[in-house]
């Protein structure tokens, strides 16, 4: 059995035996030239040469062995568009990862052989060579991208690059196309508008970054939603929490943001992040007169002749005081809808939770909203106020408006950058709650069952914005047309974002696909082979043994030597190789069970 072990790499062993027969042909040239009848041997030892010196050259890696994979390549957008297929992503070259690649793996490992490199570039080139200099054309088909992917990938390993090759694809297959990229990479954004323009979609393509305001479309964050619940709870998910969101004090400020908006509905009016602050922060008071009145007028339109007495009294100063409400009129509102409206079936719900909100002891409640007030602060501060909270009457400000049902009902391209390098807090939170107005569209697309085609969205950094909803779009948002790629540096940089790991592990978990680039991490590393799965390698002991017996006989020594070959569990891309890829090249495996070695090339005009 151990004659069938051929190590990938190995001493040219073939070399010596071929050298015997050339040397015995070449006596046995002599003979004939010199003897009569002495060229019986030169057809056989010219024939055994040349098998031996041919596998000796094999083994020397001159044929078929020791390939380095290539480096760096450059592919231009037209390269692009002509190997584009239109059911399939193109994604570089590369092989079919077998086990038979990590066996030669790991005999190169085992051989010590260090090969050098040509370039100064990070990596080891000779892993992709693992398949004897030959690759193809890798081609995902996009049935296998519904399941959504992960991408992990160290800095400087080629994760925008890789966006680049997608999302390119992506706008000239004319999908809604969505990048949420917290850095705020302007290669990047250069490229999508590049290849709207390029794909004759020009009008398509929205920037959304806090930094470039002037520049900047007017994004909506709150225009849809079918519960006031879904508004809350947008903002609540943005609240620092020691228990997973359900502690008592994001309780209560989910509470009152809904109350609010609640109240603003009752009105006429959509809520924004600015009325919520400006209701939460100052007080909801007059905000609840408003809301009775507009309920009072749709239920019962003669109602201010049935509230008369209400205003006489309070004008006279005996109506009910409240602590934060001093104005007659606004007491006599409240009381009369107190006792006519609030108990019967003409009452609202809302309106008597807002009231409930009014008359709540003003010190505790802004104890309980401490957390809140910043966060709506920071979402509504400087120019980020216009941007997220649009005054569609404001006829100075041009700036287009938009919300993620008319993006993806348009088939837009938009790029949001977060600027995270400047403030990382307000970055991720802008993040987080364009992620949950997405999920809620999804969800009415799903609950529609029409859906608009294909959404490919691409979030860098995932771990910033990471967050229930978008959970939820990776569990559902196949249904309404999503199809997302996701990308960090490391498991643990989710794990942290969300405070546990196997929540990590669930977001996770929901990404059918996934691929890697270089990465250190030791927990991602091994994260990452338990995806790839295991194999059996062959493995060669060795055994020696001698001895003697000097009391009977000087001469007793015996000796034995013997091997043995074996099959052991292995890792089916060995761990430790995740940390050697060159840059741009990776690993992936691919619903249902493929596993590629590719790489990728960068992108020019």
């Amino acid at each position: 059995m151990a004659d069938n072990y051929d190590p990938y790499i190995r001493k040219p062993w073939e070399f010596y035996i071929a050298t015997v027969w050339l040397v015995a042909l070449g006596i046995s040239v002599a003979g004939y030239l010199l003897l009569p009848g002495g060229d019986f041997m030169l057809i056989p030892c010219l024939s055994f040469g040349s098998l031996t010196l041919y596998a000796a050259v094999r083994g020397m890696g001159l044929i078929g062995r020791g390939k380095l994979g290539q480096m760096l390549t450059f592919l231009d957008v037209k390269g692009l568009l002509k190997v584009m297929k239109p059911n399939a992503m193109w994604f570089g070259w590369g092989y079919e990862w077998q086990p038979t690649h990590t066996q030669r793996a790991v005999d190169y490992m085992l051989s010590g052989i260090k090969v050098k490199h040509e370039h100064e570039s990070p990596g080891s080139p000779w892993i992709h060579g693992l398949n004897l200099g030959k690759e193809k054309e890798i081609n995902i088909p996009l049935k296998s991208l519904e399941g959504h992917t992960i991408m992990f990938g160290t800095t400087g390993a080629g994760k925008t690059r890789a966006y680049e090759i997608m999302v390119s694809q992506a706008i000239h297959r004319g999908d809604t196309v969505i990048m949420i990229d917290p850095k705020g990479d302007k290669e990047l954004r250069d490229r999508m508008e590049r290849e709207c323009k390029g794909a004759g979609r020009a009008d398509a393509f929205l920037f959304f970054h806090p930094a470039f305001p002037s520049e900047s479309i007017r994004l909506d964050p709150m225009r849809n939603f079918t519960r006031t619940t879904e508004i809350a709870s947008r903002i609540a998910a943005l609240l620092p929490s020691q228990s997973g969101g359900s502690d008592a004090f994001t309780a209560f400020s989910f509470r009152a943001l809904n109350l609010v908006a609640q109240g603003l509905l009752e009105t006429g009016k959509r809520p924004s992040i600015k009325q919520l602050r400006y209701y939460i922060e100052g007080g909801a008071e007059s905000l609840l007169v408003k809301a009775i009145e507009a309920h009072a007028n749709r239920v019962e339109p003669g109602w201010k002749n049935s509230a008369e007495p209400y205003f006489e009294k309070a004008s006279m100063g005996k109506a009910k005081k409240m602590d934060t409400i001093t104005n007659p009129d606004w007491l006599a509102t409240i009381e009369w809808y107190r006792a006519v409206l609030s108990n019967s079936p003409k009452g609202c719900e809302g309106i008597d939770g807002l009231l409930s909100l009014v008359e709540h002891n003003r010190a505790h409640f802004s104890k309980m909203i401490a957390s809140l007030i910043p966060v709506l602060n920071m979402l509504t501060s400087g120019e980020l106020g216009g941007l997220l909270s649009p005054d569609e009457m404001d006829a100075n400000d041009q700036r287009p408006i938009f919300d993620t049902s008319t993006i993806i009902s348009g088939k837009h391209v938009l790029y949001v950058g977060l600027d995270s390098l400047s403030d990382a807090i307000v970055s991720s939170a802008i993040g987080s709650i364009v992620l949950a107005d997405f999920a809620s569209v999804a969800g009415m697309i799903y609950n529609s069952g029409k859906k608009p085609g294909r959404i490919s969205m691409f979030v860098d950094e995932s771990a910033e914005v990471v967050n229930l909803p978008f959970t939820q779009i990776l569990n559902k948002g196949r249904g309404a047309g999503f199809q997302v790629v996701m990308a960090t540096q490391t498991l643990a940089d989710i794990v942290a974002r969300l405070g546990d790991e196997s929540r990590a592990r669930q977001v996770v978990g929901n990404c059918n696909n996934l691929i890697t680039l270089r990465i250190k991490d030791g927990d991602t590393q091994k994260f990452v082979v338990e995806a790839f799965g295991s194999t059996y390698i062959k493995t060669m002991q060795q055994n020696f043994s001698s001895g003697a017996n000097t009391a009977d006989n000087i001469i007793n020594y015996s000796g034995s030597r013997g091997q043995s070959l074996s099959y052991t569990e292995h890792d089916l891309f060995p761990q430790h190789l995740l940390g050697h890829l060159p840059n741009f090249h990776y690993i992936a495996s691919i619903a249902g069970g493929r596993v590629i070695k590719g790489r990728l090339p960068i992108l020019t005009q």
